[in-house]
């Protein structure tokens, strides 16, 4: 399916975006207001929004939706990839109807990928697809929904080293590298070994530890790393227990496939949700709609929510270990 195709599935034929057609997960947006909700300016508005939409990103639909997170290794006496659980080649659920259920379908799945564990030296190569507005009308507009007429897929790549030394984008058509500490691009990574510790979905913590203060929720965190099998698996587990955690009972198609929204209603009218293959159960993307209309009452204005503003989609082409950035595969 080409971008327009992809955008046609998104919005659907009618001028507002269907409630189908969203995603979204960002830990920021979970403490964006306070039960009450205070009085706001629309500069901070865009503030919060734009952090809820940054925070943790490096995530985000043209091409085909790769979305079994494959592992590569660049040396010739690279060990064999451990062999999935020797388990059950029976889906826990063959018709799952709850998040719960859903959810443990994808960490059978998820158990199931092949996996080396990569050297300190390599790279977690990241790359989504997000639905935006084009530039310039998001500048002008930072705050607003995907609008018809104004979305446009945009392929973002990224590479972060395993030891959290190095990161590599692509800027104006040129891939920078950048050294931590280097040119005033702070950036700070989780560590990697407490990456492998997550494997107990009873410890996982809802917002993963990083230096100093940071924190990544769960919900973000799957999206901003490449992580080992059993640790996907048992994030999913974790958020199984969650009692929040909703199935959106809208298909929604991604590059022609069907796919489940799993996820949590934020501030009563925002859906907040992981989005899997509605077939095999992989993870392929996140998306956030509003599931009703809402108004956010501003100092300088009010800001008007509708049913089925689109704020985010984001889909997972590529989560992968590569050797060095610019490298794909």
């Amino acid at each position: 399916m080409d971008v327009t195709g992809v955008l046609h599935e998104a919005f659907g034929p009618d001028d507002v975006p269907s409630q189908a057609a969203e995603n979204r997960a960002r830990a920021a947006l979970q403490q964006r207001m306070s039960s009450r909700e205070p009085r706001v300016t629309s500069k901070d508005r865009r503030h919060r929004i734009r952090f809820a939409i940054t925070a943790g990103v490096a995530v985000a639909a043209a091409a085909a939706v790769v979305a079994a997170v494959a592992v590569t290794r660049g040396d010739d006496h690279a060990p064999a990839p451990k062999a999935a659980p020797a388990t059950s080649a029976v889906l826990p659920f063959a018709r799952p109807a709850s998040a719960a259920e859903y959810l443990e379908n994808a960490a059978w799945t998820a158990e199931r990928r092949p996996w080396t564990d990569p050297r300190p030296d390599q790279f977690m190569y990241i790359e989504t697809l997000e639905l935006r507005n084009k530039p310039a009308y998001e500048n002008q507009h930072p705050n607003d929904p995907i609008r018809p007429g104004q979305g446009e897929t945009r392929k973002i790549q990224e590479w972060n080293s395993v030891d959290g030394q190095t990161r590599a984008s692509y800027r104006d058509g040129r891939l920078v590298v950048t050294k931590r500490g280097e040119g005033g691009d702070f950036f700070d990574r989780i560590a990697w070994s407490t990456i492998t510790s997550m494997t107990d979905p009873d410890t996982i913590p809802d917002g993963v530890p990083g230096p100093g203060s940071m924190g990544v929720n769960l919900d973000a965190f799957i999206g901003q790393y490449v992580v080992p099998p059993n640790v996907q698996a048992a994030i999913f587990r974790h958020l199984a227990r969650k009692p929040e955690m909703t199935v959106n009972p809208d298909a929604v198609n991604i590059d022609g496939r069907p796919a489940v929204g799993l996820g949590r209603i934020i501030e009563g009218y925002l859906s907040q949700e992981l989005l899997f293959d509605k077939q095999t159960y992989q993870f392929i993307g996140e998306r956030m709609v509003a599931i009703k209309d809402h108004v956010t009452h501003g100092d300088d204005g009010d800001a008007v929510i509708h049913r089925g503003d689109v704020y985010r989609q984001i889909i997972y082409a590529k989560m992968i270990i590569v050797d060095r950035p610019g490298d794909t595969r």
